[in-house]
């Protein structure tokens, strides 16, 4: 699950804040029993996580939780997943919130605080000269890392970096190095535009009509069947245009590319896609 469909759950999950948690399940590991009880305080997100605040009884200090949803986690609101077993599973008074295939951790109070909310492509406090100069201490990565690293663009995930790279037609295989110092700016905010994007999109159930790369065959502008590879670092799914995203050995000039029109689609979107 990607930054932009963590602030939606974020949203989601704000109207149970002042609520008590009357009941709690799930196979966790984790000491979940300490929840039941408490009091959701607050809902924050960072990235590709999600922390929640409770207020626990007897005057105790806060629990603060933190979830990653990692390659298929998912969640669900008063719609449990038939014959799935959730890793946590919490019942408020107005309703019931599911978590599956999630990691899940208590006690993350000193991890909330220490975030960087400079290079989390969904907060307001994102920064783009900040991340600007992190990128710079990792002029060598390849793009298709670059993009996926955290502790640069927290929030990216793999539609993110397979989207962009397209709208900004650069091989995946090409390192930061082959981009002009002062494009850099631009492909920053590239990613931050296409978080935000992917935002609106999701919102609107409409996220795949405007995948133009990621899980499609061929290439919207020239019909170019797709390569489709697992690169760089991570080993991520990585789909690219061999003629529009030709790998170059020189230094090749950022350049603005318009959106494309939304690609039909016959299937319906899910209301829950990483």
């Amino acid at each position: 699950m990607e930054g932009p469909s963590l602030v939606i759950l974020g949203e989601e999950l704000k109207p149970y804040c002042g609520e008590k948690v009357l009941k709690v399940k799930g196979n966790t590991k984790q000491p979940k029993e300490k929840l039941r009880g408490s009091t959701l305080q607050r809902v924050d997100t960072w990235g590709k996580q999600l922390f929640m605040t409770f207020s626990a009884p007897h005057s105790r200090p806060p629990i603060v939780t933190k979830t990653h949803f990692l390659m298929f986690g998912s969640y669900r609101i008063n719609d449990p997943r038939p014959e799935r077993v959730p890793r946590l599973q919490l019942t408020f008074k107005s309703g019931i919130v599911y978590f599956y295939a999630c990691s899940i951790r208590f006690d993350a109070q000193d991890h909330l605080r220490e975030l960087d909310r400079g290079v989390d492509l969904m907060s307001s406090l994102w920064d783009r000269d900040h991340v600007v100069q992190l990128m710079r201490r990792r002029k060598d990565s390849l793009l298709c890392d670059l993009l996926l690293d955290q502790s640069v663009f927290a929030g990216s995930g793999n539609i993110v970096k397979n989207e962009v790279l397209f709208n900004i037609r650069m091989h995946p295989l090409t390192k930061l190095t082959q981009v002009p110092d002062k494009d850099w700016p631009k492909l920053a905010e590239a990613v931050r535009e296409y978080c935000w994007n992917f935002y609106e999109w999701k919102k609107k159930f409409e996220l795949r009509k405007h995948w133009q790369v990621y899980r499609q065959r061929h290439c919207p502008l020239c019909e170019t069947k797709l390569v489709k590879e697992k690169l760089g670092r991570f080993q991520r799914a990585t789909f690219y245009c061999p003629e529009h995203q030709a790998l170059q050995k020189r230094i090749r000039r950022l350049q603005s590319f318009p959106v494309l029109p939304v690609r039909p689609s016959s299937q319906p979107e899910p209301r829950l896609d990483h």
